[in-house]
């Protein structure tokens, strides 16, 4: 779930809503992700024998053909990710490397490519080398993204924070705020169902649905405060104009390395 999604965020949600209106988003989209999660607990406890994953559940309840349509949505999806993995990846890089623009240059679209064929022979010659890479990558990410959270906790103004409460100038009804947001919620919880995934190496049962509800438990605070917590840095309509990714140009303009907050990452 902690992907390319989490470090546009802040821009993302400035865009459509003040504070108010990413709370309630957030509420929305959280308890609708936990009782997907909670289905997800419960099919690894009753249907043991099924251990590919969603499609697996989608074939033996309906059949060949919706199962069939079930993996083909689960790919596409992946190769959505991708996309959006390399397009972010290319962004920052262009930062400091012009031809790579804003990850949507013909050399950031090469280059991708070969990182996306160089995944998968790595994977093909086997999971080990794919896992010490996972773990490499799920360190290097998560540890900018807690240091972010930390000193956006530390950062805030009272008085920037209480001007975002409703969006301020140029907002919309709050219905249309909070709408704005729903495809950027859904789309940053795809792969809440990895742990049915990978249920197969699980020594219990039990802990699968575990895994589900607390992972998703913990990535919904993460995404929460990365969303919210800017708002007391940066007036929303500053906040909606920073590069992407705009967790590194909240960070430029916090740490007083830029003039602007649109300025170099870093």
């Amino acid at each position: 779930m902690v992907g390319a999604g989490v470090f546009s965020l802040p821009r993302n949600f400035a865009q459509a809503t003040g504070v108010f209106g990413a709370l309630v988003a957030w509420l929305i989209a959280g308890v609708g992700m936990l009782m997907l999660a909670f289905v997800f607990q419960t099919l690894a406890v009753r249907k043991p024998d099924l251990n590919a994953g969603v499609y697996a559940y989608a074939k033996a309840g309906f059949g060949e053909f919706p199962g069939f349509f079930s993996a083909f949505g689960y790919w596409a999806s992946a190769c959505v990710g991708n996309v959006s993995y390399w397009v972010l990846i290319k962004s920052t890089l262009g930062a400091v490397v012009p031809g790579f623009g804003e990850g949507n240059t013909l050399l950031t679209v090469a280059v991708s490519a070969i990182g996306v064929w160089a995944f998968h022979f790595m994977i093909m010659r086997g999971v080990r080398e794919a896992t010490a890479i996972n773990k490499i990558v799920t360190v290097a990410k998560l540890v900018p993204i807690v240091l972010f959270v930390v000193i956006m906790i530390v950062a805030p103004r009272g008085e920037v924070f209480a001007a975002n409460l409703w969006g301020g100038e140029g907002a919309g009804p709050l219905f249309d705020q909070v709408r704005a947001t729903m495809l950027v919620t859904v789309f940053v919880f795809l792969g809440v169902e990895g742990a049915s995934v990978y249920s197969r190496y699980a020594r219990r049962r039990e802990d699968v649905g575990r895994a589900t509800v607390l992972g998703f438990l913990s990535v919904l605070a993460l995404f929460a405060s990365v969303s919210v917590l800017p708002y007391g840095v940066l007036p929303r309509a500053d906040l909606a104009q920073v590069r992407q990714p705009s967790m590194a140009g909240c960070w430029s303009r916090w740490s007083g390395r830029g003039a602007r907050c649109s300025s170099a990452p870093g």
